[in-house]
């Protein structure tokens, strides 16, 4: 098995064209508004696994200083591009996430968007680094795959070996085969899991939420009423059983 940077920097020249339909506009609208709920001042942020810089560009646009870490310098290349085209200056630097090349308690926020705390081969040392690098107080902001949406697939699909891999073993091979051969491993997290794995590191869970629960959606009809999705999906987000329903969650952690 491969790893995800891997996946990435192979198709990271079309990346950003492989998001761009309804479902993922409304994904990533929600993103935004939770963070507007936890990021109400301007301060110095990383984003680890900035990819081709989505989040890096959008707290940039928002004055904030900001540094983009990945794996992939392809992504990074592509991401330095779109930087350069919207005139935002942004640090963009090739590194692990596991040994983060900053000072202890130097950034406001550190970003782990795109699941990166799933992908990572060890998420605990990504966790202690971005507790490393945080000030006292600053918020981890994440997203990571929904341990439930996978075993629901498995087991309606009757793939119980899958099923049981996932529930025994935590980590699942994922990629799509349609864009590249490679396959890398996944850790899907359940809901209940993220506040203990966040207390063990040293972060309070102070958020977390559902992200596009009420899918399958009629793509054209998401596309012409978008902004009532968005709204019906923040007004549900935090329920418990939307928790259950949705690919991905969000979590929001304060550093003690």
């Amino acid at each position: 098995m491969r790893e995800s940077w891997e996946y990435y920097s192979e198709i990271a020249s079309r990346y950003d064209y492989m998001y761009e339909e309804p479902y993922w506009n409304l994904y990533h609208r929600i993103v935004e508004r939770l963070l507007e709920d936890h990021v109400k001042t301007i301060g110095r942020t990383l984003d680890i696994g900035t990819g081709t810089g989505r989040w890096a560009l959008y707290l940039a646009e928002k004055a904030h200083e900001v540094v983009g870490v990945d794996l992939s310098q392809e992504m990074l290349s592509v991401a330095s591009r779109k930087a350069g085209l919207a005139d935002l200056k942004i640090d963009f630097v090739h590194s692990n996430a596991e040994r983060l090349p900053f000072e202890k308690e130097c950034f406001d926020y550190v970003l782990a968007m795109g699941d990166l705390l799933s992908y990572a081969k060890n998420t605990s040392e990504v966790l202690a680094e971005c507790q490393r690098v945080l000030k006292r107080g600053g918020l981890l902001l994440a997203t990571v795959d929904n341990a439930w949406a996978f075993l629901h697939d498995f087991l309606s699909r009757g793939e119980y070996s899958m099923a049981k891999r996932l529930v025994e073993k935590d980590k699942i091979p994922i990629g799509d085969s349609s864009v590249s051969s490679i396959v890398f491993a996944t850790k899907p997290f359940f809901p209940e899991e993220i506040g203990h794995l966040l207390n063990m590191n040293g972060f309070d869970l102070i958020d977390i939420s559902s992200v596009v629960a009420f899918y399958p959606y009629d793509e054209q009809a998401l596309a012409a009423k978008i902004d009532s999705a968005v709204d019906w999906e923040l007004k549900y987000c935090r329920n418990r059983e939307t928790l259950a329903r949705s690919e991905h969650l969000f979590l929001c952690g304060k550093k003690r």
